[in-house]
């Protein structure tokens, strides 16, 4: 679905030959991240990492900085880079909370949503749409979708007219952008993803109340289930033990 031959977005241009190499290295770190070959909280040493993925530092480098962008790891001033780190009961926490919170607004909204807010949604779709139609999409047009699908998260949220829910979600959303690309990147469920978002719009954007409230807590219950697997796995658990979490 992603061709990591093209460069990620706002890096600076760098040699042909370069690009390549940094895109090699980030692909590579990345699924190290993801699969918990690297482990959480686990420092970035560049040497070491160099020598593992093949490439010279100043690739590695710039692959770094794409990941720390992307919230795979973290830059600590002095210290260097470090992976990640989600604690998998905070992550089962998280989703509880945020299956609580949206599932009320996404409720709250069908019924209350704006025609401008309708008009908003349909705008986004029509740009994920363009998405869609492609067979490969570049990480910086990953990157865009995974930003156009939490757009529409935030926009249910400010519609549900409650000024402390959305901005409780708002947070959380926040927090939780790297959990986002666990969809995207690691278990090749983004086009699942895509139907969850358009059966959620649509059951808002027609102000159905019980479709809204069913597609919010599939959507939420599905996403929040594939993270804790992704996660656990990381911290050297089960996939079991992420589904004893969830309950």
């Amino acid at each position: 679905m992603v061709n990591l031959g093209e460069q990620a977005a706002g890096s600076e241009k760098p040699l042909a030959s370069e690009k390549t190499l940094g895109q090699v290295a980030y692909d590579a770190l990345r699924g190290m991240i993801l699969s918990g070959e690297i482990r959480p909280g686990e420092r970035l040493a560049e040497r070491e990492l160099a020598r593992r993925v093949r490439v010279s530092r100043t690739p590695l480098r710039e692959a770094l900085g794409w990941l720390a962008r992307d919230g795979l790891a973290v830059s600590r001033p002095g210290l260097g880079y470090f992976a990640v780190e989600f604690d998998p009961e905070l992550v089962a926490e998280m989703y509880a909370f945020r299956e609580l919170m949206e599932v009320r607004a996404s409720e709250m909204a069908a019924r209350r949503i704006s025609d401008a807010g309708i008009a908003e949604l349909a705008a986004v779709m029509k740009r994920l749409a363009l998405y869609e139609s492609e067979a490969e999409l570049t990480i910086e047009k990953l990157r865009d979708e995974v930003h156009l699908g939490l757009r529409i998260h935030e926009i249910i949220a400010r519609e549900c007219g409650n000024r402390f829910v959305c901005d409780a979600l708002l947070q959380l959303y926040d927090r939780m952008r790297l959990l986002t690309w666990i969809d995207a990147l690691w278990f090749d469920k983004w086009e699942l993803t895509r139907q969850e978002h358009r059966e959620l719009v649509a059951a808002v954007s027609t102000r159905d109340p019980e479709r809204a409230v069913i597609a919010s807590r599939h959507h939420v219950q599905r996403a929040g289930s594939d993270a804790l697997w992704v996660i656990t796995a990381q911290h050297g658990e089960t996939p079991q033990m992420a589904k004893e979490m969830r309950r």
